[in-house]
Parts: structure tokens; C-alpha cells; sequence
């Protein structure tokens, strides 16, 4: 009598055990469940959630920067120069942005008009769905067709952001700014502004948008 009763009393813990547990199990293997479903969604997500939403798209668009060129006499002129500039990202790392500039010295006579190019390459440094923060490398030859003021090509290198407008995805506007250059004025018997400088003198600033096609 006393080892059937202390048997039943051992079935029935486990019995109600079993019931309490139940629901915990069940929990715990319906949260596994998920997660195994939800782990390849994720990395996956994290594989390119990342990648810059305008990669494979052809922008074109406009910049402005500012020129400090200098005269026959040593002084200095500052010149705005407005370009037409295009830029493509070939994947989230790489990129490659060119254009044409034109400026006129801001001071009299006006009579010098400053043609310059402009071929960069840009390394993506961190990269997010809406912008991108980039390193470059600029080289912007600039021809100038008056008396008085040399021409000039300049090699700079820093860092800049591009960032899509909220409304407006496809538009992005960007700025950089390039602490080191090497510049070289043109022809060589005119004045010359060679040297590393991190203060530039020759577009170390440069402010624009594209609209992504």
C-alpha cells in the first residue's frame, strides 16, 4: 500500500511538472525556431544594409570652390569657380567624380576667363544606405587665358561626405575639404606657390550636389 501510494504521489510531481514546463518549453523552442529563421535575414541584411543607395548610378550635377591664383606682382587673386561635375560609384568602396570649371578673377580688369578640370577618384572610408564619408584624391589642372595671372595644377588629397536629401533621394549634396596639396603655377618664370600646404591655395574646399540618374 505505502509503495503504491508513493508511487502515485511521484507520478503526479512528475505529471504536474510536465504541464508547468510545457509552456516554457514550447516558448523556448518556438524563440529558437525564429532565430534560426531570422539569423540569415539578418546577416544579410547587414551584408548590405550598408551599401550606398546611389552605387551604379550616374550623377550629374553642380560644385562651386574658390581659387586663389596669384599675379605677375605676388598678389594674390581669388577667383569662384563654378563646374559641371559628374560622379559615378562603381560599387560601396570606389568611386569617380570629374568636370569642367570656369571662373573670373574678382578683381578689375576682368579680363582673364580660368578653365580648369577636375578628375577624382574617392575611396568610401564608412559607408550607410543615405550617405557615404569618402577619402580623395584630386588633380585639377588650371588653364588661365589672360595676362597677369599664371596657370596652375594643383594635386590635393582629404576627405569629404555625400549625403541624399530626405524629399529628394535621388538628389545628394556633397562637401570636401583637402588639407594637403602640392601646387605648381605656370609657366615656370612666373610666380610659384610649390609646397605641401594644409591651408592650400588652390581649392581646398569644394561644395556641390548630383542628382542620381
Amino acid at each position: 500500500m505505502e509503495t503504491s501510494a508513493r508511487t502515485k504521489f511521484i507520478a503526479a510531481i512528475l505529471l504536474g511538472s510536465s504541464l508547468l514546463l510545457a509552456p516554457l518549453d514550447r516558448a523556448l523552442a518556438d524563440q529558437a525556431a525564429a532565430d534560426s529563421l531570422d539569423t540569415p535575414v539578418s546577416s544579410s541584411q547587414s551584408s548590405s544594409g550598408n551599401t550606398y543607395n546611389n552605387v551604379h548610378h550616374f550623377g550629374l550635377g553642380l560644385a562651386w570652390a574658390p581659387m586663389d591664383m596669384v599675379q605677375a606682382n605676388g598678389s594674390d587673386v581669388f577667383t569662384n569657380v563654378g563646374f559641371v561635375d559628374a560622379r559615378y560609384w562603381f560599387n560601396d568602396r570606389f568611386g569617380l567624380d570629374g568636370g569642367i570649371g570656369f571662373g573670373l578673377p574678382q578683381v578689375s580688369p576682368r579680363s582673364s576667363f580660368l578653365a580648369t578640370l577636375n578628375v577624382e577618384p574617392m575611396l568610401a572610408l564608412i559607408t550607410r544606405p543615405h550617405s557615404l564619408f569618402y577619402a580623395n584624391l584630386d588633380l585639377i589642372p588650371a588653364l588661365n587665358t589672360g595676362a597677369g595671372l599664371p596657370s596652375a595644377v594643383t594635386l590635393s588629397a582629404g576627405v569629404g561626405i555625400e549625403t541624399e536629401i530626405a524629399d529628394i533621394s535621388r538628389l545628394a549634396w556633397f562637401a570636401q575639404w583637402n588639407p594637403l596639396s602640392l601646387n605648381w603655377n605656370l609657366p615656370n618664370d612666373g610666380p610659384t606657390e610649390t609646397g605641401f600646404t594644409f591651408l592650400g591655395s588652390l581649392m581646398n574646399v569644394m561644395v556641390g550636389f548630383h542628382y542620381y540618374f
